[in-house]
């Protein structure tokens, strides 16, 4: 993030009234003390900022200890309010507003960017400690104050002090920094944060989301792209992050877009030849991403590019492998070279192939899509936070790659070092940082060693668990390792410290007792969530849904983001069928997940069951938005629509389906096609089905190429063909030729003469295909005719001698009742065509 962009976010004085003819910024007409504080402040010495002897007096260093029965928001509030009554001009605003900054960036430091700030919160937020009590209490303090509705935060977080500071201040008192243009865009940062280092969603801290990203949207002022297109996109990168961390794929979309606009920035993919294995010949279509600008991109604050070495950036692990090259090899040698882009437009790369993971199932495209996409993020890399998130995101993509899962190991270790790190300046990698996806430095590490666990290394995966305090990877690894025993012991040793509600499920989890859920249930009480979902997940394992069902409702009430418990919820219903609560169930999760054709899939099924079908054929309309690679999926969508009525769509799925799944057949769907055509039957959407003809007609020719020995296929394609809106001598010789082959390959079939049900389909195949002929011949030259209605008297009589043989009475020796009516009927269409042939042989001679 370029200075100016700095400047003008975190403290408001952006104009040029605030610089002097060098261009440098100049405090001394906004007060001494704001002037000072906002320059250290503003080139990043947040720890030499908060050491300033007013703000240390602001902050309690004039109080020799905070009384016991004042927690440290309370404390804070009170000076801080105080603070401002005194004198409430604008630049004390700045002044909380820059505190509040400060606070904030030490906590993404201490927790993201690294490596640790030197002094501890108590140092420089004096107030803190109360009597009798030490830092370590007054960690766990400020960490208790901040768990509100979530169910708890992580517990080794360094530094939560800051971040309760930085709530109290963009959260508690925004109202209060009315001169501050962007104090609620600090707000959101800070409890995107603080949702980041919790255990679960909250609904709280999304509703505080929400009303600030609402609040700086309208905020023409601050996002107005003819002062700055940088701030514009800027807060649309970050707000993308936000709704994708939150599931809403559409609105990230959405933001990925403006910021894109916002920067005139066009990113697509393409295909360009080249080779990707050294021993590759041929050159062969490779995914590139070009970039491309709409004019020539004039910020009107732009500054000097990153002045940033390549030795102070994480480093890029070099793949290692005798067959596969490092990077492509294009035929033509600048075929995947992008402009040097700017930090902030190098977003935009990270924001489109993060949009794309988070939407799309993942397959094997979507990998190559991710390689092309970070090939170009980290071809020129200037931005700490930008080549830490394209590493991460390879690392994840070759993670499950044998020829490049070395790399991705090595590069994993090589980001964890890179946080501890000295170089580059704190400073430095906090540009960018909220609209990146670096992680935490324990779900790096986490990350790190879930790798190795694949790899088969679980004990030093465990080892890291452990460290860390990851309790639940530490149960899986030890479940593992065949060591159950011992998880249990590992948290029960851990719960001689404090117990918690955590602490509780957790036992549960590795001993499989139901009284650690209730005894965490009481002990939250009845507030945990997470008691609540542990408890449904018991009776989920065990199949007793009902009961799965009742938890599974009272966590959801104190916490409704919980996308999982909701699949579970539904599948709980649908198992009991519950068909009603199960379409609540899905519906919930299709708002939480909107691209998860699964959900829409399985809403479909059961508004099926509700008998509510245009619901379900909408529902499958998403499904397949998500998805449309799925033959089952689009058969499900065929048979809502066919029994709605829809039959172009029931056509165009009928072909979706044969294109991925060729020799399908099912002629129910088929049949109801025809029949509509047959009745020139309206769908809802007002169009006839007769115009379908043509459609139907390739769909009927290129699935009898397929299965061709299927006689109900032929049956169909005939009545089809009787039914042409233009017919000819050509079209009803044509039909004529499509019942004989129902009759001949229902013929073909071995015993089917000992079938009374096969007997008498055939016998309808023999009638239509005599009536067929006789039409066929009133066209036809006689001796035509008598060659067609011949071949047509052979192939019937034969069929009438099997019925004869095989649907006879063993004990009367007569043809069986249900075939005798049906029998006499064809005997006299027979008896017809003979007559019709006598006929015509006269007429001839």
């Amino acid at each position: 993030m370029e200075t100016a962009l700095r400047y003008r976010v975190e403290l408001e004085y952006y104009k040029s009234e605030y610089k002097d003819r060098h261009g440098s910024y100049k405090f001394n007409n906004i007060g001494d003390l704001c002037g000072e504080f906002s320059k250290l402040v503003l080139i990043g010495s947040y720890v030499e900022a908060l050491k300033i002897d007013e703000i240390q007096r602001l902050l309690g260093n004039n109080v020799k200890n905070r009384p016991t029965n004042v927690t440290i928001s309370e404390f804070y509030k009170t000076s801080i309010e105080k603070y401002l009554q005194d004198d409430n001009s604008p630049e004390r605003e700045h002044i909380i507003l820059a505190i509040g900054i400060s606070c904030l960036q030490l906590f993404a430091q201490n927790n993201y960017t690294g490596p640790l700030v030197g002094p501890k919160a108590a140092v420089l937020l004096p107030g803190l400690i109360s009597e009798g009590k030490s830092e370590d209490d007054v960690r766990i303090e400020a960490i208790e104050e901040l768990v509100g509705d979530t169910e708890g935060l992580y517990s080794l977080l360094n530094g939560p002090e800051f971040l309760l500071i930085a709530r109290l201040i963009f959260v508690d008192l925004r109202t209060l920094l009315k001169s501050c243009l962007s104090v609620e865009w600090w707000c959101f940062r800070c409890a995107v944060l603080h949702q980041r280092v919790a255990d679960e969603k909250s609904q709280e801290l999304y509703e505080i989301l929400l009303q600030s990203l609402n609040q700086v949207e309208n905020n023409p002022e601050l996002l107005n792209i003819s002062k700055s297109r940088d701030i514009t996109a800027l807060f649309h990168l970050e707000a993308a992050h936000l709704h994708l961390f939150y599931y809403d794929v559409g609105r990230a979309a959405d933001h990925f877009e403006k910021a894109k606009n916002a920067l005139s920035v066009k990113i697509y993919l393409t295909g360009a030849l080249g080779k990707r294995t050294k021993w590759q010949q041929e050159d062969r279509a490779q995914l590139v991403v070009k970039v491309e600008y709409e004019g020539q991109p004039i910020m009107q604050q732009e500054m000097p590019g990153s002045t940033l070495l390549p030795g102070d950036l994480p480093k890029d692990v070099l793949l290692d492998d005798d067959t596969r090259l490092n990077k492509f090899k294009f035929k033509e040698q600048d075929e995947d070279v992008i402009p040097d882009m700017r930090s902030i437009e190098q977003c935009l790369i990270l924001g489109d192939i993060t949009q794309k993971r988070r939407s799309q199932p993942s397959d094997i495209q979507l990998d190559q899509e991710t390689k092309a996409y970070n090939a170009a993020l980290l071809q020129f890399p200037n931005n700490w936070a930008m080549q830490m998130s394209g590493l991460l995101m390879r690392c994840r993509v070759e993670a499950s790659e044998n020829r490049a899962m070395q790399r991705s190991l090595e590069q994993f270790e090589e980001l964890v070092a890179a946080v501890n790190r000295e170089e580059p300046s704190r400073f430095e990698r906090l540009k960018l940082f909220y609209s990146s996806i670096v992680l935490s430095h324990w779900e790096l590490q986490q990350e790190l060693a879930k790798m190795l666990m694949r790899l088969g290394c679980v004990k030093s995966a465990l080892e890291i668990f452990e460290r860390l305090h990851l309790w639940e990877d530490v149960i899986v690894c030890y479940n593992d390792l065949q060591m159950r025993q011992r998880s249990a012991e590992v948290i029960r040793n851990e719960m001689e410290k404090g117990e918690t509600p955590k602490l509780w499920c957790l036992l549960g989890d590795a001993t499989d007792d139901i009284e650690c859920y209730n005894k965490a249930w009481e002990m939250s009480n009845h507030k945990s969530g997470r008691a609540q979902r542990c408890l449904g997940n018991y009776y989920y394992v065990r199949k007793e849904y009902t009961k799965a069902i009742e938890h599974y409702e009272i966590s959801l009430k104190r916490n409704a983001l919980q996308f999982p418990v909701w699949q579970r919820q539904a599948y709980c219903a649908m198992q009991t069928e519950e068909w009603e609560k199960c379409a609540q169930a899905y519906r919930r999760c299709s708002v939480l997940e909107p691209d998860s054709f699964e959900v829409w899939n399985n809403m479909s099924q059961a508004y099926i069951k509700l008998d509510q079908k245009p619901r379900a054929w909408k529902s499958l309309q998403e499904a397949l938005r998500c998805n449309n690679n799925s033959w089952k999926l689009w058969d499900n969508f065929m048979l809502v629509s066919t029994s709605l009525g829809y039959t172009s769509h029931a056509v165009n799925a009928y072909n979706q389906i044969l294109s991925k799944k060729e020799k399908h057949v099912d002629t129910q769907i088929l049949g109801r096609i025809v029949k509509a055509i047959q009745g020139d039957e309206k769908d809802p959407e007002g169009r006839q089905a007769r115009d379908l003809f043509k459609r139907c007609s390739e769909l009927m020719g290129r699935l009898s190429s397929q299965v061709p020995s299927h006689p109900e296929i032929w049956f169909l394609y005939g009545q089809l063909t009787d039914v042409n809106p233009e017919p000819t001598t050509e079209t009803r010789h044509l039909a004529m030729q499509h019942y004989k082959k129902a009759l001949a390959t229902a013929t073909q079939k071995s015993n089917w003469d000992k079938d009374t049900g096969a007997v008498l389909c055939i016998i309808n195949y023999a009638l239509l295909l005599m009536l067929a002929a006789l039409e066929s011949a009133k066209e036809s030259a006689p001796k035509a005719a008598i060659a067609t209605l011949g071949g047509v008297r052979l192939s019937v009589h034969s069929t009438i001698t099997g019925v004869k043989r095989g649907q006879v009475n063993i004990a009367t020796g007569e043809i069986v009742d249900q075939v005798k009516e049906p029998l006499q009927k064809l005997e006299a269409s027979l008896a017809d065509i003979m007559a019709q042939i006598d006929q015509l042989k006269k007429e001839s001679y």
